[in-house]
């Protein structure tokens, strides 16, 4: 697959944080476009997670008495990047260098256990 387009719709809108992500991945493996679509994901969450402990940063975990909202924002962006990264699912580089680990996807719906409910 040539990663060349997405390359360069990726580059215009990332910053450098997603960019590095995108352009780290995209030299290491080949990507069908779903998967392509999802490293956007995670390289868009990496740039929001900048700007968030930036304005942290600049501004301090409280504000004006109560919390800054940038804080429980970068919490929840923390939570989104790590389930993206998994969903992404991709596989390790380098072989036999430590404990293999299965690599799940995100948690789906339950399922209910011993049939109907009533």
């Amino acid at each position: 697959m040539n990663n060349s387009h997405s390359h360069i719709d990726a580059a215009n809108t990332l910053s450098d944080s997603g960019r590095a992500i995108w352009e780290s991945v995209n030299a290491d493996y080949e990507l069908n476009a779903f998967e392509q679509r999802q490293l956007l994901e995670v390289c868009r969450c990496a740039d929001t997670l900048d700007a968030l402990e930036a304005d942290i940063r600049e501004n301090g975990v409280m504000r004006e008495a109560k919390p800054n909202p940038a804080v429980v924002e970068a919490r929840q962006m923390r939570i989104a990047f790590a389930r993206l990264c998994a969903a992404l699912a991709l596989p390790d580089l380098e072989e036999d260098t430590g404990p293999k680990y299965q690599r799940l996807g995100t948690r789906g719906p339950y399922a209910l256990v011993g049939g109907k409910r009533g």
